[in-house]
């Protein structure tokens, strides 16, 4: 049998070769045993350069910590704030790092909560992690143990290895936590139900506390008004649907230890 010769006037097919995905390059050599930062942040600094807000929001992480690059933590707070603002979980939770520990500029507990709220919504387990330890402590907010327990325990399910210290879960409560937890797992539902209890928990403190120590009056209605502008904040950080990509653990992410 005889081949014919390929026909010079045919046009040749190319051959696709498959597009490098710039994040996922950084992102190798990012976790690479040992880490190069550096060819991380180039790669990083291609993602963001193309649109990506997860590549936006791991240069600003480079940023923050010095890594492959000078530190400079208020740029990396700007760079943190357009990803949050390209709906990047990464973006929102490590913004919420920097409003939270002043890094960048001046602190804002309020901010850095709701930060949080928006990447754990989507299911980032550090940043529900942090949602937990600042309901806990009442950090940006009115204390929600219950909430704060329920939320722990969504952190682990997500994969969090951090572990609060000293918080146990007491058998009775032990019902409504799982309950709690399975609905926080809902990304409706989380905003709703942080600003729906925070609510709650401010009614109660302005009606049972009085004007003065030892003296009936008028009931204090700044917790309310904190929590109203606690759940506006919310509503603002709540719009638009998050990506996930690296979930690093924070020197200041809360307790180490949790006994359940």
């Amino acid at each position: 049998m005889i081949s014919r010769a390929p026909d010079p006037s045919q046009p040749v097919p190319a051959t696709a070769s498959p597009a490098i995905d710039a994040l996922k390059q950084g992102m190798a050599f990012f976790n690479a045993t040992p880490p190069d930062y550096e060819r991380a942040v180039a790669w990083f600094r291609a993602s963001a350069e193309a649109g990506h807000g997860d590549g936006l929001a791991m240069l600003g992480l480079c940023q923050l910590e010095g890594l492959g690059m000078a530190a400079d933590p208020e740029a990396a707070r700007e760079t943190l704030k357009q990803a949050a603002a390209r709906r990047s979980a990464q973006g929102r939770f490590q913004l919420g790092r920097a409003l939270m520990t002043g890094r960048g500029g001046p602190a804002d507990e309020s901010a850095g909560l709701t930060a949080y709220v928006a990447a754990a919504s989507m299911g980032h387990a550090e940043a529900t992690f942090n949602l937990a330890s600042c309901l806990f402590a009442g950090v940006g907010c009115l204390p929600d143990r219950m909430a704060a327990k329920a939320l722990y325990l969504r952190a682990r399910a997500l994969g969090c290895t951090l572990k609060p210290n000293g918080v146990t879960v007491r058998r009775r409560e032990l019902k409504v936590v799982r309950a709690l937890a399975r609905r926080f797992a809902d990304p409706n539902l989380l905003f709703f139900l942080v600003q729906e209890r925070q609510q709650e928990i401010s009614m109660a403190q302005a009606v049972t506390r009085p004007a003065h120590p030892g003296e009936a009056g008028p009931a204090d209605t700044r917790p309310l008004q904190r929590a109203g502008r606690l759940a506006a904040g919310v509503v603002a950080a709540m719009a638009g649907t998050l990506g996930q990509y690296l979930r690093p653990s924070a020197g200041d992410a809360g307790p180490t230890k949790m006994d359940f």
